[in-house]
């Protein structure tokens, strides 16, 4: 007996420090890529429905020195679209509408009669963008559209279909848009009271909520989101910034995006899932299936497929993704459902092109998988950017020398060095532009 319990104490005490020394990794990780500048943001891991690690690294307000923690709300984006398609259902579950029905049975108005519920929710609808509608019928971009109004906008032009429903998923907005109006119209409920009612409360998600640009200013403790601003050098709240005017104008858009959240709060949405709360096992099962091929423009094919409200990971094991970006906020969730084991990390300094988060489940893996720290490379345009409005010729030659002389410490991103290079002309300044082309022009 006494062996026994020496041996579960062995066992305990061994668990306890692989996990303290995962965290300590964990945390060098994230806190070297925060003093890089490379992450500013919440991250938060959990195994086997149990948080063991959940950390924030930045300012929610930069200006104000307000630091990030735990129940921060940030944007999350198209993390919005997993509760949307939860919601749909948990009405197919109460038999109030089946996935393979026309949208038109719901939504009169629609002017496509071929396109399904099911077509809608793995983007093989082949609509157009959302805001191409909003900019043909000369939106006032000083005004926060709404569902109603793309709605009205899409019953009124009529655009010809990009491909037949069914044949192909091209990632599409305007398709969660539309669910959120079937959830409306079904339910006879106001969206986001809906959300509130049947997914936030049920799963403890205590501050979690739909908000507009102007709404979100009431509420406390939210992240502002800022961009790495190419034309200035500086961090600059996205909000505020013209280039950025759609974030502002699609604030009010509900189903694809716009739902604050947090880490912990989206713990508790995946622990609810986990444990059946929101929808029974075998509606989970069938938001996972695979289906057709995902395609985003201007992105490599992975061999992913959209499931219902998540992208199915091409891999060995189980893995469904579901994540969001806007300029000033980029979010994850990755849950590796083979190993129970979940990714989620909130960021508000995000611009595509001056992003390091595609990388961070590969470093997280290399803690997981091989017990070290894997620092992302610096990105050459990013360490630019931070210094090419503002440098000497001769500061920027030097710090190009540097990227180019360490390749062990520097990636050059092409593509990005293409974009800074094109935003130097647009202001003018052609003789750091000509450098950078000059410098990276490949041989």
């Amino acid at each position: 007996m006494k062996a026994t319990k020496l041996f579960t104490l062995l066992i305990l005490i061994s668990t306890l420090c692989y996990s303290q020394e995962r965290h300590k990794l964990l945390d060098s990780l994230f806190t070297t890529m925060n003093q890089r500048g490379q992450f500013y943001g919440n991250v938060l891991i959990a195994e086997h429905n149990k948080i063991v690690f959940s950390e924030s690294y930045g300012y929610a307000d930069r200006e104000k020195k307000v630091l990030l923690n735990e129940q921060t709300l940030f944007n999350v984006g198209s993390v919005s679209k997993a509760f949307t398609a939860i919601a749909i259902l948990q009405l197919a579950e109460q038999e109030k509408l089946k996935l393979s029905d026309n949208v038109v049975k719901y939504l009169p108005d629609f002017p496509y009669p071929e396109i399904t519920i099911h077509h809608l929710l793995i983007h093989a609808g082949g609509l157009p963008s959302d805001y191409d509608l909003l900019k043909n019928s000369n939106w006032d971009n000083s005004k926060i559209a709404t569902n109603k109004d793309i709605m009205s906008a899409l019953a009124e032009q009529k655009p010809a279909l990009r491909f037949t429903p069914g044949e192909r998923s091209e990632y599409s907005n305007l398709c969660y848009i539309i669910l959120a109006e079937i959830v409306k119209q079904v339910s006879q409920t106001d969206f986001k009271e809906y959300l509130q009612s049947h997914i936030f409360k049920p799963a403890n998600m205590a501050r979690t909520n739909i908000y507009d640009a102007n709404g979100i200013k009431h509420v406390e403790n939210v992240a502002k989101g800022y961009v790495l601003y190419p034309f200035t050098g500086k961090y600059e709240e996205a909000m505020k910034i013209p280039e950025f005017i759609s974030n502002y104008v699609t604030s009010g858009f509900q189903g694809d995006g716009n739902v604050y959240s947090s880490t912990i709060d989206l713990y508790n949405f995946y622990k609810a899932l986990s444990d059946n709360i929101l929808i029974t096992e075998e509606s989970l099962k069938v938001a996972f299936q695979k289906h057709i091929p995902a395609k985003m423009e201007g992105t490599p094919d992975f061999g992913n497929s959209y499931g219902y409200g998540w992208t199915i990971i091409n891999a060995p094991v189980q893995v469904v993704q579901r994540g969001g970006e806007l300029p000033g906020y980029v979010s994850n969730t990755i849950w590796n459902i083979s190993d129970d084991r979940l990714i989620i990390y909130l960021s508000n300094d995000y611009l595509s092109y001056t992003s390091y988060q595609n990388q961070i489940p590969y470093s997280i893996g290399a803690i997981f998988y091989k017990n070290r720290v894997q620092i992302p490379k610096m990105t050459a345009s990013v360490e630019l950017i931070k210094i090419v409005v503002s440098s000497s010729i001769k500061s920027l030659t030097d710090k190009i020398n540097e990227i180019k002389n360490n390749p062990d410490m520097y990636q050059v991103d092409l593509p990005g060095l293409k974009f800074l290079v094109m935003k130097l002309e647009q202001i003018g300044n052609k003789e750091k532009a000509d450098l950078v082309k000059d410098s990276f022009e490949p041989e």
